[in-house]
């Protein structure tokens, strides 16, 4: 009986360190990281399609460090209806692809965000 106390006092202990840990640290940076990948998906789209730059150079705009963040350029050719159309998108991620943001380039629009 005593083991079984110890052990439920000890997940209560880790319980609490977890979501202090939670509360003070990690979920600033899980709100930054959503933050970051939405900003960095739409400035990238914004930059390669709309001002039609390379794909480094638009990465070496960014001030803060943005090294953490993968991007993905997509630029494919869609067919609906017999009506051809390009669909251009900037994917920026982080984490392993948890958290990630969809940039989608239109044609005398510009870019928007939008939730894969």
């Amino acid at each position: 009986m005593k083991f079984v106390k110890t052990i439920l006092i000890l997940l209560l202990v880790l319980a609490v360190i977890g979501g202090a840990v939670w509360q003070f640290w990690l979920k600033g940076q899980v709100e930054f990281a959503k933050v970051a990948t939405a900003y960095g998906a739409k400035q990238v789209c914004s930059c390669h399609f709309v001002a039609e730059r390379e794909f480094d150079s638009c990465l070496g705009d960014f001030t803060e460090d943005i090294s953490q963040v993968s991007f993905s350029v997509s630029s494919s050719q869609v067919t609906e209806n017999g009506v051809s159309s390009s669909d251009r998108t900037v994917t920026a991620s982080v984490l392993g692809g948890m958290i990630q943001d969809r940039a989608r380039f239109e044609p005398g629009l510009g870019c928007t965000l939008e939730r894969p």
